[in-house]
C-alpha cells in the first residue's frame, strides 16, 4: 500500500479506543492532572510504537504467515496470540461502537438491529484486499481530521486555564497507571498492521498524527468540563460537542461532529477483521469468518444484557492491551534473533 494509505489507516488506529475507553477510563482515575498522562503516555507510545516499526521493516512486505515460516512452534503460538489479540479488539470495539450508537443516536432501537449493519460491512469490506480498505482510509480520513480540527478551533473558546491547577494532587501510582493505559491504548492497536503489505513501514510519525489529536481533545474536555463533571460523564469527548454552535441557531453539532469517532471505530474493525480472516486456514475460509462473525454478534448483544459487569473491563482493557502488545513484540524480537542466527551458522559451515 501507498504511504497515504498507511497514514490514513494509522490516524484512525491510534484514536480507536479513545471512544468511552481511554478518556472515560483515564480522567476518572487522575482528574485533572490527566493531561500530564496524555503526554508521558504519548512518548511511551512511541517507543512502542518505534518497536512495532523495527518488527515490520525486518518483515518487508510479507504477511506474518509468509514471515514465520522458518521456525513451526514460533509460528502458531505468534499467529495465535495475534489472531485472539484481533478477536479481542473486535468484540471490545462492536461493544463500545453498539452501546455509544444507542445511547446517542439509535435510543429506541434494538442492539441486533444495530449491529446487523456493522457486522455485514465488515464481512463486505474483508472480501476485498488491503488496498480497499486503505482506499476507504483514504476517504474518510481527511474528513474525519478536518471536522476534528475544526470542532478543537470552535471549542477552544470553551477551555479555561484555572481547570487545570492545583497541578499534581493525584498519586503519583494513579499516574503512572494512567500514562501506561494511555501508551497501551494508543499504541496497541499499531500492532493491527503487521499483516498490512508496506514499502516504508515508518509509524512513528503516523503515530503523532493521531495521537496529537487525542492529546489536544483530552486537554480540551479538562478545560470545558472541569474536575468534577469528567467524573460524571460517560463520554465526556462527546459531552463537550454540546458546547458548539453555529451561527446561533444550528444546534445539535455534536451528533455530526461525532461521526468521526464511529469511523475511527469502524476503521479499525476492518482492518482487525481483515487479519482475523488472513490468519484463518485457506480452506472454508469465508464459512469460518462468518461463523466468528455471527459469536462475535451473540457475544455483544449478551455483554448488553451484563452492561454493568461489563464496564468493570474497561479497567483492565489497557492491561490487556499491553500484555498482548508486549508478547507478541517479544516473540517477533525472539523469532528474529533466532532465525538471523540459524542463517549464520548455516552460511559459516559453508
Amino acid at each position: 500500500m501507498s504511504k497515504r494509505k498507511i497514514y490514513s489507516l494509522s490516524y484512525f488506529l491510534g484514536r480507536a479506543f479513545f471512544l468511552g475507553f481511554g478518556y472515560s477510563v483515564i480522567l476518572s482515575i487522575t482528574n485533572k492532572d490527566s493531561w500530564i498522562c496524555f503526554t508521558i503516555g504519548t512518548l511511551l507510545g512511541l517507543i512502542l510504537v518505534y518497536g512495532i516499526s523495527k518488527i515490520k521493516e525486518k518483515m518487508q512486505e510479507e504477511n506474518l504467515k509468509d514471515y514465520l515460516k522458518k521456525n513451526k512452534f514460533l509460528k502458531y503460538l505468534i499467529l495465535t496470540l495475534f489472531f485472539l489479540f484481533n478477536l479481542f479488539i473486535m468484540s471490545q470495539l462492536l461493544f463500545i461502537l453498539e452501546t455509544f450508537a444507542a445511547s446517542y443516536f439509535l435510543i429506541h432501537s434494538p442492539t441486533f438491529f444495530i449491529l446487523i449493519p456493522i457486522i455485514y460491512l465488515i464481512y463486505r469490506i474483508t472480501n476485498k484486499s488491503w488496498s480497499t480498505i486503505g482506499r476507504i482510509g483514504e476517504i474518510f480520513m481527511p474528513i474525519s481530521f478536518i471536522i476534528v480540527i475544526a470542532s478543537i478551533c470552535m471549542l477552544f473558546p470553551y477551555g479555561t486555564i484555572d481547570k487545570f491547577f492545583p497541578i499534581m494532587t493525584q498519586e503519583i501510582s494513579d499516574m503512572i497507571r494512567c500514562t501506561l493505559f494511555y501508551a497501551f491504548y494508543s499504541s496497541a492497536p499499531f500492532l493491527l498492521l503487521l499483516n498490512a503489505p508496506m514499502k516504508e513501514p515508518k509509524l512513528v510519525r503516523k503515530y503523532l498524527l493521531s495521537t496529537i489529536t487525542i492529546l489536544l481533545i483530552g486537554i480540551l474536555i479538562i478545560s470545558v468540563l472541569g474536575p468534577n463533571l469528567i467524573q460524571i460523564y460517560r463520554y465526556p469527548e462527546y459531552m463537550i460537542l454540546k458546547k458548539i454552535k453555529i451561527f446561533e441557531f444550528l444546534e445539535k453539532i455534536e451528533n455530526f461532529i461525532s461521526i468521526t469517532w464511529i469511523l475511527d471505530v469502524f476503521m479499525t474493525l476492518a482492518i482487525s477483521g481483515n487479519n482475523i480472516r488472513h490468519t484463518l486456514p485457506k480452506k472454508k475460509n469465508k464459512l469460518l469468518f462468518l461463523t466468528i462473525l455471527t459469536l462475535l454478534y451473540f457475544l455483544v448483544i449478551y455483554l448488553g444484557e451484563i452492561y454493568y459487569i461489563e464496564l468493570q473491563v474497561y479497567f483492565i482493557l489497557p492491561i490487556i492491551l499491553g500484555i498482548f502488545e508486549i508478547t507478541i513484540m517479544f516473540l517477533l524480537y525472539c523469532y528474529h534473533f533466532i532465525t538471523k542466527n540459524k542463517t549464520k551458522n548455516i552460511t559459516n559451515q559453508n
